[in-house]
């Protein structure tokens, strides 16, 4: 089996556990996830109706946190505490005298509807920080799956061109962003590897990253209009290779600079290994 077979076979595996715990519905459009919430509040309104037609029963607001708990699961915060809200006018509009009103003349139901507007507010947010995190810890075992198999890959390399190679490669399918691989040698000469094209700020902000051996991230005064955050890799005294990722703006991972670090200490390491 290929280096190359092993990195996708294990970013395919590692991929089922997100797939398991997350129904995929997360990705719909924000306007369809609203509605559909709002669906939710009116189905339970029609079961909440149809048992209040036969029996009085006490607590039949409750049924409106179902909705809010299948908001929270499916979708998110937003959207639940979107549920909880119509939840609390329906019941009030349906269920509380005078119906067919939103004034309520008794002073219990009115305590009933903040405390089931507060019921669900504090249910979505349970649910939607449990999901939260089902989501990071899923997206950790994704990348540490990929970056084991990194590490076999740049263990069995045969060059510094290829464990540069590996390294672009690797990056890009885990972050799914463009990638470059920079190399700035003894003479200050400059050898770029990457699918986009970087600006002459963007070259810039690469060998201020290598000259001050520190991150060097985008959008920061004087690289502002730069796309890439840059990451210094010492490979030897006179030379340095730089990890470039274009983030899109305001939507870069957390974490992202843990993960950089040990790709980059890897890279290093195995740099190490050719010097003469």
């Amino acid at each position: 089996m290929s280096l190359n077979s092993e990195l996708s076979q294990s970013a395919t595996g590692a991929a089922r556990t997100p797939d398991a715990n997350d129904l995929g519905l997360s990705d719909m459009p924000l306007v369809l996830q609203y509605l559909t919430s709002l669906v939710l509040a009116g189905l339970a309104t029609a079961v909440a109706a149809g048992f209040d037609r036969y029996e009085t029963i006490p607590n039949l607001s409750l049924i409106y946190v179902l909705p809010v708990v299948v908001s929270s699961v499916a979708f998110g915060l937003g959207p639940a505490l979107f549920s909880a809200l119509h939840g609390a006018l329906a019941y009030n509009f349906f269920f509380t005298e005078p119906r067919f009103s939103l004034v309520v003349a008794d002073t219990a139901n009115i305590w009933a509807i903040v405390l089931l507007f507060v019921i669900g507010c504090i249910t979505s947010t349970l649910v939607s920080s449990n999901r939260r995190d089902k989501s990071e810890l899923n997206r950790f075992r994704l990348q540490l799956g990929k970056l084991k198999a990194y590490t076999r890959q740049m263990i069995a390399a045969t060059s510094v061109e290829q464990a540069k190679s590996i390294t672009r490669a690797t990056l890009a399918d885990v972050l799914r962003r463009p990638v470059a691989i920079i190399y700035i040698g003894p003479d200050d000469e400059m050898e770029v590897v990457s699918d986009s094209r970087l600006t002459d700020l963007e070259i810039d902000a690469a060998r201020a990253a290598s000259g001050s051996n520190t991150l060097v991230a985008a959008d920061v005064y004087p690289f502002d209009n730069s796309r890439f955050d840059f990451w210094p890799v010492p490979a030897t005294v006179d030379q340095t290779i730089v990890i470039g990722v274009a983030f899109d703006p305001g939507r870069r991972p957390a974490n992202v600079g843990a993960l950089m670090e040990t790709v980059a200490l890897i890279l290093a390491a195995t740099i190490e290994r050719y010097k003469e």
